[in-house]
């Protein structure tokens, strides 16, 4: 699907205390509100995961050049005792330059 990615976080780190390890990219694109929606309407985004900390480099390029017009592809997957959505395709149109990622053997770990 064709949205404007709006944020790139990433972190790597132990939480204090409970010693459990976190490892992310996270990429934010921007989605509509439903349309029959009463009380709201416009946009919100969608938070995917894009892979570990170290893949965020693959997006560095794009520092300053947000938002920007992508094709993203992702699929929702088991993490847990959650789901999550896993970015399986990101091209990213236009003037930004293009960048690729499939994050499917990620999810299989």
């Amino acid at each position: 699907m064709k949205a404007q990615l709006r944020k790139v976080k990433w972190n790597k780190g132990t939480v204090e205390g409970s010693g459990q390890e976190y490892d992310y990219t996270r990429v934010y694109v921007e989605i509509p509100v439903y349309e029959q929606q009463q009380k709201e309407f416009g946009v919100d985004v969608l938070e995917l995961e894009y892979g570990t900390e170290a893949d965020h480099i693959k997006l560095a390029h794009l520092r300053g050049k947000l938002p920007c017009q992508v094709e993203v592809e992702f699929m929702p997957v088991k993490k847990g005792n959650g789901m999550i959505n896993l970015v399986t395709k990101l091209e990213v149109l236009g003037q930004a330059g293009q960048t690729t990622s499939s994050s499917q053997d990620k999810a299989k770990g």
